[in-house]
């Protein structure tokens, strides 16, 4: 009789902060491994801007969204009055984000997918 071997794969999640959690899966198990990738990757986002009609007004946006914990990145494009945004699931999510931006005077909303421009 063989001995039997169970193979395990590590996952590590690099984020900014630097390393993230380390879980050993068994190998048979990919949608266990991509499962836990998916819950450690940084989710995007993109809202309609309202009231922008400055050269100031996507700076003000800017800093009250990147200010919420969890956010990574801001762009905002003042010609499409939008702002896409990169955060942390686990900390942050897009109700919060735009409440950010609403709370700022800019009230934002998420881009429903596949939304006409």
């Amino acid at each position: 009789m063989k001995p039997a071997y169970i193979i395990f794969t590590v996952v590590v999640a690099l984020g900014a902060g630097g390393l993230g959690a380390v879980a050993l899966l068994p190998t048979s198990g990919a949608q266990a491994v991509a499962e836990a990738a998916s819950q450690n990757a940084p989710k995007t986002e993109t809202f309609d801007i309202e009231k922008m009609t400055c050269a100031a007004c996507p700076i003000t946006v800017k800093k009250a969204m990147g200010k919420v914990s969890g956010v990574s990145s801001v762009d905002v494009d003042f010609q499409a009055k939008t702002a896409t945004v990169t955060f942390d699931p686990k900390l942050a999510n897009a109700s919060a984000i735009a409440s950010a931006s609403t709370n700022a005077g800019y009230p934002a909303s998420i881009v429903a997918d596949g939304a006409d421009r």
